[in-house]
């Protein structure tokens, strides 16, 4: 029998979309148990203390099979999603009227 937990998330950053619109970042910490990490949320001004959360948290979706849990290997990584994220979209018009000759 094989004791060992397999751990491919510890040290990971993540972002974690809220049913608002809004999101949360933070990092993996470490594991727990098998099936459960550590993780610390950002906060903006103080260190929040570390929550566990299930990998069944981690992947769940929503209605339209969205994954609700990102991750990413560097802070740099997910700080460009949510750069991509926060820049709002700039409507684009499309003439549907053929331009005379």
């Amino acid at each position: 029998m094989n004791d060992k937990i397999m751990d491919n998330l510890s040290g990971m950053y993540f972002t974690v979309d809220d049913g608002d619109g809004s999101y949360a970042t933070g990092q993996v910490i470490r594991i727990a148990t098998e099936g459960a990490y550590f993780v610390r949320f950002e906060g903006e001004e103080i260190s929040l203390p570390m929550e566990l959360v299930s990998v069944g948290e981690m992947l769940e979706a929503t209605d339209d099979d969205y994954k609700l849990w990102r991750f990413f290997d560097t802070i740099e990584e997910r700080e460009k999603w949510t750069k991509w994220l926060d820049t709002p979209s700039t409507p684009r018009v499309i003439s549907l009227v053929r331009p005379p000759r």
